[in-house]
């Protein structure tokens, strides 16, 4: 029979980027007029340099022919991009860095997630305040809930 993993029902009930974005809407309707550095989730606010779109569009149309096309990548990420972040933003700038020590990863959420994976479920994890959401439910998730002091400030 499939059990479903209890751990779920210990997720906390509100996501704080959520309730970041419900308190800017209050401030901005009390404050109309009101200056608002938003520190919230990143959302972009700037429309894309022109080199990136035409980049982008470059690399769809190598989708459409069987020579240039590119399915998943190799684990570690592509070798030309590992090339070009090595050169472009590290020895350029005098940091030593190669390829071999960079790896693109799919995002920050599944690296949480696939880190917290690696240790044992009876490890101490320590939940900063303020934490990344998926931090804390990514080891909630993974039963690492049982001495969960719940928040002391209100956001």
């Amino acid at each position: 029979m499939i059990k479903i993993n209890e751990n779920f029902l210990n997720l906390q009930n509100n996501y704080l980027f959520s309730t970041v974005r419900r308190k800017v809407e209050e401030y901005k309707e009390k404050y109309p007029n009101g200056k608002i550095i938003n520190l919230g989730i990143g959302d972009v606010t700037k429309p894309l340099p022109k080199a990136v779109t035409e980049a982008m569009k470059k690399a769809c149309s190598q989708m459409e022919e069987a020579s240039t096309f590119k399915g998943y990548g190799p684990e570690q990420g592509y070798e030309f991009l590992r090339e070009k972040i090595a050169k472009e933003d590290y020895q350029k700038r005098g940091i030593a860095i190669t390829k071999e020590e960079i790896f693109i990863s799919d995002g920050a959420k599944c690296d949480c997630s696939n880190i917290s994976d690696i240790l044992a479920l009876d490890n101490k994890v320590a939940i900063p305040d303020p934490v990344y959401p998926v931090y804390l439910d990514t080891n909630v998730m993974a039963g690492r809930s049982r001495k969960l002091y719940k928040r002391r400030r209100k956001i």
